[in-house]
């Protein structure tokens, strides 16, 4: 059972603190890769192999700062465990960096098209091909909600996702038949797999349904379904 968290607040906020705590509170549900995205006008990630404290100490040797973010810990299904298999995975670009639980059906037909269109795999796993389809869609025109929701609208499978796109102050997640929950904090919210990730900032929470979309802001959140 992967792990998500994700937090955003005002600017000055340690979101890196909130990441790091979210994954060793989701330790239980086992791993064995760990990373981190931090957005603003670029993002930053870092991911690894191994346990957390692998990934707590390459942040020792690049620390980071932010105010919204992802994290991720992953039990491999998709190829094995290596620093490139490991969550978040990035758009070419690396202005999209995303986060996965659950399996994505049909990514072979997908990523076939999209190398078929010239972009290039870093990875093995089937999440990949979420943050192309999303920067797919930002090259097209779409705003960053509307790429993320026709992203998601391609994909077949169970999934709980969520992204962060760098130049925008929001997180963007969906659930479909894996859990997704949103904490409710003073002028802070947090997305996460299960209360525990973030139970020690806030006991408010919201159980997101299959088929729901979110989006956190530093001013609040918005729950909608597929059609908006």
């Amino acid at each position: 059972m992967c792990g998500i968290i994700g937090h955003i607040g005002a600017n000055g906020t340690d979101t890196l603190s909130v990441l790091m705590s979210g994954l060793n509170g989701l330790e239980y549900r086992g791993y064995d890769s760990a990373g981190i995205a931090l957005g603003g006008d670029e993002l930053r990630v870092v991911k690894r192999a191994g346990e957390i404290e692998a990934l707590e100490a390459a942040l020792d040797d690049r620390p980071l700062t932010g105010s919204l973010g992802i994290g991720h810990t992953r039990w491999s299904t998709h190829g094995p465990p290596t620093d490139a298999n490991a969550h978040p995975h990035t758009s070419e670009t690396e202005r999209v960096a995303v986060v996965h639980n659950g399996i994505i059906e049909n990514y072979q037909a997908l990523k076939t098209e999209l190398q078929d269109a010239g972009v290039t795999f870093q990875s093995e796993t089937d999440t990949e091909v979420v943050p192309h389809l999303i920067e797919q869609a930002l090259d097209a025109g779409a705003t960053p909600e509307a790429a993320f929701r026709e992203a998601v609208s391609r994909l077949e499978g169970s999934y709980a996702l969520a992204a962060v796109i760098a130049g925008t102050e929001a997180i963007f997640a969906v659930r479909n038949d894996s859990p997704l929950v949103v904490g409710v904090g003073e002028d802070e919210y947090y997305l996460a797999s299960d209360v525990p990730a973030f139970l020690k900032y806030t006991d408010r929470v919201i159980y997101l349904d299959d088929g729901e979309f979110v989006t956190l802001t530093p001013a609040g959140y918005m729950v909608s379904d597929a059609t908006g």
